[in-house]
């Protein structure tokens, strides 16, 4: 099965602020990367990410000296792949930094700086098939979402809607909610069990192929209507 990237998942990691790393000696105010200057030069998208519909996360080690100039930059974490963490470690070259303030004095400092490269939106797109891809019965019963009290409890009805990736292997490549329930918790409950399952791929002139799958998940109905 090819590299599965549960989007939701990256998405959490990607919301943290570069954060500063402990140095050897406590600094009062640790070293930080400058926003605009981020901004102005993010990290390039790799085109072999594009054209296999994969995305990641770098987790960055960035150290400066006490003037707030770039000394050198390491991955922490890598992506998952070798050009996502070559993209963040030359993005991280061209960054202004801010250096850390040790007892009223400037001073070297190192911070940790998160890198995401969502999946490129276009792999998201529809294509025509025969029959649709759709998870398998068996590992859905054996694997249902764990719902939070409040569905359980019956105080929320509704659905979520995954858009899930699936190769012609039917191996699932990538997950994301398409249509959020308005609650983090259940879409969090339907996302982690939809990882969980096993898939059939679409088909399309009687040969399996790659396509995404838009799949309802139903939550706080006894008798939810049919998927499809």
């Amino acid at each position: 099965m090819k590299q599965a990237v549960a989007l939701l998942v990256l998405g959490a990691v990607a919301m943290f602020a570069a954060a500063p790393v402990a140095a050897e000696h406590a600094s009062d105010i640790g070293a930080s990367v400058d926003i605009s200057s981020r901004r102005l030069n993010p990290a390039k998208y790799p085109s072999q990410a594009i054209e296999a519909c994969v995305g990641g996360t770098v987790i960055v080690l960035v150290d400066v000296d006490k003037n707030g100039e770039f000394s050198k930059a390491t991955v922490e974490r890598s992506g998952g792949q070798a050009y996502f963490d070559e993209a963040a470690l030359e993005a991280a070259k061209h960054w202004r930094y801010n250096p850390a303030m040790e007892g009223g004095q400037s001073a070297p400092g190192r911070l940790r700086i998160p890198v995401d490269f969502p999946v490129y939106e276009g792999c998201w797109a529809s294509v025509e098939v025969d029959v649709e891809a759709r998870p398998d019965s068996a590992s859905m019963k054996a694997n249902p979402p764990k719902w939070p009290a409040a569905v359980k409890d019956d105080k929320l009805r509704g659905k979520v809607v995954l858009l899930i990736q699936i190769d012609r292997d039917g191996g699932r490549k990538n997950l994301k909610v398409g249509e959020s329930s308005g609650h983090d918790d259940v879409d969090t409950a339907a996302v982690f069990a939809a990882l969980q399952w096993t898939y059939r791929p679409a088909v399309l002139d009687g040969e399996p192929v790659a396509s995404v799958l838009h799949w309802p998940v139903f939550f706080g109905q006894k008798t939810p209507p049919p998927y499809r």
